[in-house]
């Protein structure tokens, strides 16, 4: 008997030092997720990065590390998916030191995650984004133009669609995910959102071609064979926590992001940003 005990206090520490080194690991060390989306919608090729969930997070000097790696990529534009700064912090300079230095890489263009929709009574978010030389997309889109190429960009900043607002759903969310929707049947569309938990149930019919979400920070523990454990909104052993989804002509990825903000490490889930090459 006390053979076995011996054994399984064994058996235990070594699964326990095990967890930890991965969980160490996984929330320091950056990954680049690569993807590759075919067009066939225009000739449009490129490539963009997607980068969320920093939660003012640092990676060696002022993010010199993360810099470099986003650098190396090469991408021609950078999608920021929100939540770089950490709700009930008016600190913002870790995100405009980030920003200006992407915006160094290629054009830099973001949207408002919630913690940032969580903070907007104390910040002033297109003022402290914008003089950055990125660019805030807040229900908001432009034409990005690469070798005479135009693809569409857009920053949906928040879910159209809360049962709040019904029936009207008189906001600005939805007249600009409504005006946004009819300019992506003639341009390919590329659409920043922070929370896929809801958008995915209105990607099929959206005629959007990439949405580029966080927030789940990939459900925090990836368990082999199930996914992920937990995420915001969606709770337990969530539907949509990393990776591709493909809604018929519509393709949503979900970055896992960069930081965490929650007493629950990430095993088995390391951090990363993602490359995406339009073929």
């Amino acid at each position: 008997m006390k053979k076995f005990i011996y054994i399984f206090i064994i058996v235990f520490a070594i699964i326990v030092i095990l967890l930890i080194a991965n969980g160490l690991y996984c929330n320091q060390n950056i990954k680049v997720t690569n993807y590759t989306i075919k067009n066939s919608k225009s000739n449009v090729k490129l490539r963009f990065a997607i980068i969320s969930d920093l939660h003012n997070k640092q990676f060696g000097e002022n993010n010199s590390e993360l810099i470099k790696l986003v650098k190396k990529q090469r991408p021609d534009f950078i999608a920021v998916c929100g939540d770089m700064i950490v709700r009930g912090n008016t600190d913002t300079s870790v995100m405009k030191s980030v920003l200006s230095q992407l915006k160094d890489i290629a054009p830099t263009y973001c949207c408002l995650g919630n913690h940032e929709r969580d903070m907007t009574d104390q910040i002033d978010f297109a003022a402290e984004i914008n003089p950055t030389g990125s660019v805030l997309l807040d229900n908001t889109s432009l034409i990005f133009t690469k070798d005479g190429k135009n693809i569409l960009i857009g920053g949906l900043s928040d879910f159209p669609y809360y049962d709040e607002f019904a029936p009207e759903y008189n906001t600005p969310d939805r007249y600009f995910w409504d005006k946004f929707k009819a300019q992506a049947k003639e341009n390919f569309a590329v659409l920043l959102h922070h929370q896929p938990e809801y958008i995915a149930d209105y990607a099929a019919d959206s005629g959007i071609d990439i949405i580029t979400c966080g927030h789940t920070h990939g459900g925090q523990i990836q368990i082999p064979f199930v996914g992920g454990l937990i995420t915001p909104n969606q709770g337990l052993f969530p539907k949509y926590d990393i990776g591709e989804y493909d809604f018929g002509n519509t393709k949503m990825i979900i970055c896992s992001g960069l930081g965490n903000n929650t007493i629950i490490p990430r095993i088995n889930n390391q951090i990363e940003f993602c490359v995406v090459d339009i073929d």
